[in-house]
């Protein structure tokens, strides 16, 4: 239950709420869901996609750097908790 909602509350604090606290909000769900920060990335690039403003999606490439960041973490996590 608690997953599932910290992976849905980034996306209504996208709409609701400052962009700052929508990151600390999708950086925090990676810890839960890893894909969660990509997912979020490409739903601001839709909602306030401008073509005046970047060619790049650059919520999208962040949530993909910060998603491979989480995946990696995680990867480490587990072997070291795995090993001992």
């Amino acid at each position: 239950m608690i997953r599932g909602l910290a992976a849905f509350i980034p996306f209504i604090s996208a709409v609701l709420f400052p962009l700052p606290f929508t990151i600390i909000l999708a950086v925090g769900a990676s810890l839960f869901e890893p894909l969660v920060p990509l997912a979020a990335g490409i739903f601001v690039d839709t909602l306030y996609y401008a073509p005046q403003t970047y060619a790049v999606p650059v919520f999208s490439l962040y949530g993909a750097i910060v998603t491979v960041v989480a995946f990696f973490v995680r990867s480490r996590l587990k072997t070291s908790i795995i090993g001992e």
